[in-house]
């Protein structure tokens, strides 16, 4: 029997790896969210979990939403082009805008790194630095969003320009 090459190998184990990952920041396997949250160790991803799971959904967060917060700005910060313009769903749910608005995802960073114990926080913190940092790079601020009322307390991701022509 012949054998198989080592190269050939590596890229069926890579290809068995990655079967949860889709284009999209919320990658699922068989209908259910993926927990993996790359650049984070073991430790930190079981308080990520524990803390996603100590409250009730309707808190503002459940389980996966971290791994899909981070997945969601990733995704967005890897579209091509110098200047980014985070787009606002049509319908405004909580979800939808999830999955697609980076500021609402960052939102349920916050809100996450608030309810971790020191060492998650510190880690899951450094990974979120980098990302505001890449994040303000990218995005344009909002020269007009001291008008809104919702941004005026509000977060700095919040008061970037967001794309438009979604309400047109």
């Amino acid at each position: 029997m012949p054998r198989r090459r080592p190269g050939a190998l590596r890229a069926q184990n890579l290809a068995l790896r990655n079967l949860w990952r889709t284009d999209g920041p919320y990658a699922t396997t068989a209908g259910r969210r993926a927990f993996r949250v790359d650049g984070l160790s073991g430790p930190a991803i079981a308080a990520v979990l524990r803390a996603e799971a100590s409250r009730p959904p309707d808190e503002g967060l459940s389980p996966g939403d971290t791994a899909a917060a981070l997945r969601c700005i990733r995704w967005f910060l890897a579209r091509p082009g110098r200047y980014l313009y985070p787009e606002k769903t049509v319908c405004g749910c909580t979800d939808c805008e999830r999955g697609s608005n980076p500021a609402a995802a960052r939102d349920v960073l916050t809100l996450t790194l608030s309810r971790l114990p020191r060492h998650a926080r510190r880690e899951l913190a450094a990974l979120v630095t980098g990302l505001d940092e890449q994040l303000r790079r990218r995005t344009l601020p909002d020269p007009f969003a001291h008008r809104q009322p919702w941004h005026r307390a509000g977060p700095w991701w919040h008061a970037r320009i967001h794309h438009e022509s979604h309400h047109l």
